[in-house]
This record gives structure tokens, C-alpha cells and sequence, in this order.
């Protein structure tokens, strides 16, 4: 066996962990100082919250976004909708209103769509319970449960005294969508969306 052969044989046989050993694995000393650079936000969520996280809603009409949205029943995303496209989505936009929300879980916020009255005012239960658990969260961390038996949402409040979310770092509301519907907006006939809706690809 030549000595290179040798040398990687006993490499490869070494205990990462023994005590003469780990000093390879430990992090450089600068790494606390890389660890502290500041990440950059690339894409925002616009989803209903995750049954066991605890959320907040910021506060202020400059955090609410009122539009028309459309879910998209394969991929499960939620598209912005220009008015001047409704019309070809024969009642498959919904009146949304879009509140900035953070998680318990990450400070990486999120944008809850919440769905409106209909112009007929029709009640629905889960969409009333929803606006009802968003405005409770603008001053309490709340869990949102789905009650299925009962057909709405059923708040949570978290038991512990939990600090309030920092919101220094949030980017206004224009960023925020459009961070979130960068190529989910509908503004034409030719979108691909409405292109697979017909049948055309």
C-alpha cells in the first residue's frame, strides 16, 4: 500500500468525535459574526394559518389589502385577479381581503386571505369566524381551529404570557404583494391559468 493510500485509509478510519478530533468540526470564531447577516425577503406566503401555530395580525388599514382573488383547486395557489379580467372567470373570483400576518414559528410574515361578504350578504360561517379570528389576532396570539362539526373557525388564545412580534423589519404592504404574487397575477386573457381553464393548453 503507498503512503497517499495510507494516509486516506487512516483518515476515513478516524472518530470525527473523539476528542482530538472535534476541534475539526467546530465552527471559526467569525462564524457569530456571518450568522448575524441580515436575510433578504424573496417571496411571501399567502395562505390560511397552519392549525397549530399561533399568529398575529398587524394592525392598520395600511396592512389590509381588499381584491379580487382566484384559488387555483390544482396547485392550491391563490392568484390576484385585475377587474378588467372578473368578467372571464365567471364567478370563480372571490372579494378578498389580504392582512399581514407573522407566525409564532418564524418571523418570515405571511399575507391571510381572508373572503368577504358576497354582494348578497349570504352568511357563511367559516368565512365570518375567519374575520372574527383575524381581528381578535391583531391583539392576541391566537391558534385558528377548524371546527368541522360546527362548519367555522374556532380561535385559541395562547395560554402563556408570548412577546409581542417585531414588525420593525416588515416591508410596507405594496412590497409584500408583490413579493407574494409575482406570477400569480391574472391580468390578461392570455394568462396560462386562464389559458388551461379553456382548454387551450
Amino acid at each position: 500500500m503507498d503512503k497517499d493510500t495510507t494516509k486516506q485509509a487512516e483518515i476515513k478510519s478516524a472518530d470525527p468525535f473523539d476528542p482530538e478530533e472535534l476541534s475539526k468540526l467546530r465552527l471559526s470564531q467569525n462564524f457569530a459574526r456571518i450568522a448575524k447577516v441580515k436575510p433578504v425577503l424573496t417571496n411571501v406566503a399567502c395562505r390560511k394559518p397552519h392549525k397549530q401555530e399561533f399568529i398575529r395580525v398587524r394592525t392598520g388599514p395600511e396592512n389590509q389589502f381588499d381584491t379580487g382573488c382566484f384559488v387555483d383547486k390544482e396547485s392550491r395557489e391563490v392568484h390576484m385577479v385585475s377587474p378588467v379580467v372578473w368578467d372571464l372567470l365567471a364567478g370563480d373570483v372571490t372579494k378578498t381581503l389580504l392582512v399581514v400576518c407573522q407566525s409564532r414559528n418564524t418571523p418570515v410574515p405571511f399575507l391571510w386571505p381572508l373572503t368577504l361578504p358576497d354582494e348578497e350578504g349570504r352568511p357563511n360561517r367559516w368565512h365570518e369566524t375567519a374575520i372574527e379570528a383575524a381581528s381578535i389576532a391583531e391583539d392576541q396570539w391566537v391558534k385558528v381551529v377548524a371546527d368541522m362539526s360546527a362548519g367555522m373557525y374556532v380561535p385559541n388564545l395562547a395560554q402563556g404570557n408570548l412577546p409581542k412580534p417585531d414588525w420593525s423589519e416588515m416591508p410596507p404592504m405594496g412590497e409584500l404583494l408583490r413579493l407574494s404574487f409575482k406570477g400569480r397575477f391574472i391580468d390578461s386573457e392570455d394568462h396560462p391559468v386562464l389559458k388551461r381553464l379553456r382548454g387551450e393548453v
